[in-house]
């Protein structure tokens, strides 16, 4: 789930400002019409006659263009609100959240969102969001402590197993295990319960368990990933290197298509899936079918 549909709304309906100013209320018609196109049009002579109309003229402008894909035009809205209102928690955490979406190693991003932590210390989204970037960028005892701050303030239930899963990974690289495994448990216990499982952070604890030699627990629960979620394609890619350790190569080579067919256009995906069928094609002697997923790799 992209960041910003865990962070976005929160932080508008934090934020609200009441006007009377026309091209507002006439951006609230057409959002509430879903004509995104129309309401940003109405936003952005709202601020271009008024800069300082408020923060949620950009809050709102912002939903609007990521509605529209359109995430360059509300990365801009975003730096152009902070720039007016450098304190507001929600302006910081939705252009941080922004930053971080396109570029995770952003220094940028995690000024935006520790400022954000700072302007809003009651809000887990921002806690969370922050914790996101530390852990992508290495710094993991930060993580840790930013997603324990999250979890304090009783979080929604998908971010809760987020941030117990972000627990576990940075617990994990910093080769804490007992640590690392009691916080995914508790992550699998709560991603259970939600109407829909997240797949994503089940998979990070089978794979903790595979880095484990626990090879029984992963298999059991890419079983139960699988039942949930039967088209996760990075399961599937999991279940392929799995049977492949154990030189079951053609049932390996099916479920790697499986997670190809699945990859849409996910790049990291689709590589991860062309470079292990290019390898098992090439191991089963099939040299055609290895070249094709060669190629691939070669030209993209």
């Amino acid at each position: 789930m992209p960041i910003w549909i865990l962070l976005l709304w929160p932080a508008l309906v934090q934020d609200s400002l009441d006007s009377r100013d026309a091209n507002l209320l006439a951006a609230r018609a057409y959002v509430a019409q879903g004509n995104f196109a129309k309401a940003a049009e109405s936003l952005d002579l709202v601020l271009g006659a008024n800069p300082d109309a408020g923060s949620e003229p950009y809050l709102t402008l912002i939903d609007c263009r990521l509605k529209l894909d359109q995430k360059e035009k509300a990365l801009e809205a975003a730096e152009r609100g902070v720039k007016r209102y450098p304190v507001s928690g929600p302006l910081l955490k939705a252009a941080g959240a922004l930053i971080l979406q396109e570029s995770s190693s952003s220094d940028r991003a995690g000024e935006l969102l520790e400022r954000a932590t700072k302007a809003m210390p009651q809000d887990s989204g921002a806690h969370y969001a922050y914790g996101l970037w530390a852990l992508m960028n290495h710094h993991e005892e930060i993580a840790i402590a930013a997603e324990r701050r999250a979890l304090a303030l009783s979080p929604a239930d998908d971010l809760r197993v987020q941030a117990l899963t972000f627990i576990g990974l940075g617990e994990d690289a910093l080769k804490r295990p007992q640590r690392a495994e009691a916080a995914f448990r508790d992550a699998l216990a709560a991603n259970r319960k939600l109407p829909n499982p997240n797949p994503s952070a089940a998979l990070e604890f089978a794979m903790f368990l595979t880095r484990q030699s626990r090879q029984g627990e992963a298999q059991k629960l890419l079983d139960e990933i699988l039942k949930f979620a039967p088209g996760f394609g990075p399961a599937h890619l999991e279940r392929a290197k799995y049977l492949s350790v154990q030189g079951d190569l053609e049932s390996a080579l099916a479920e790697a298509k499986i997670a190809l067919d699945q990859a849409g256009s996910d790049p990291k995906s689709l590589r991860a899936a062309h470079a292990f069928l290019a390898r098992t094609c090439f191991a089963l002697g099939r040299m055609d079918e290895a070249e094709v997923h060669q190629s691939w790799i070669e030209s993209h």
